[in-house]
């Protein structure tokens, strides 16, 4: 049950290793993510409301809840003739996801299943907005 790899043409979710958390406790993942050479995405927050961000959706399951994800700062991107930077994300991208296992969880294995939602663009042309499957494993101990 670890978590699978999910791609589409220009953006990649890589495999995470499982998390522990223990009953009642909180603990971290990380969803890390490669965007093509030649592309970015649009940071979290987005610059402009036209402007679809990265976005992490997970679900809780059996007393494990993932909290709100954590993305990191987007580095600025100028398109030619604009007169203004949009915060964007290129290359690799780590998301930090808070986790909390509730005081009656059971201990065992459970896959948070969830979508990571985007827009790719390269310097002429944004795509589709698009999204791909994530899934976390974590073991309450």
């Amino acid at each position: 049950m670890n978590a699978g790899e999910a791609s589409n043409e220009v953006l990649q979710v890589l495999p995470s290793a499982p998390v522990e958390v223990r009953t009642g406790g909180t603990a971290e993942a990380r969803v890390t993510v490669l965007v093509k050479d030649g592309y970015h995405v649009q940071a979290n927050p987005a610059s402009g409301d036209f402007l679809v961000p990265l976005r992490l959706e997970l679900r809780p399951q059996d007393g494990v809840r993932p909290g709100r994800p954590i993305y990191p700062p987007g580095q600025p991107y100028r398109l030619p003739g604009m007169e203004s930077d949009w915060m964007t994300y290129e290359g690799r991208i780590e998301i930090v996801v808070p986790l909390v296992a509730d005081a009656s969880a059971r201990r065992g294995v459970r896959c948070l299943a969830g979508v990571l939602h985007y827009q790719a663009c390269d310097a002429r042309t944004c795509l589709f907005p698009a999204s791909v499957p994530v899934n976390l494993t974590v073991k309450v101990v």
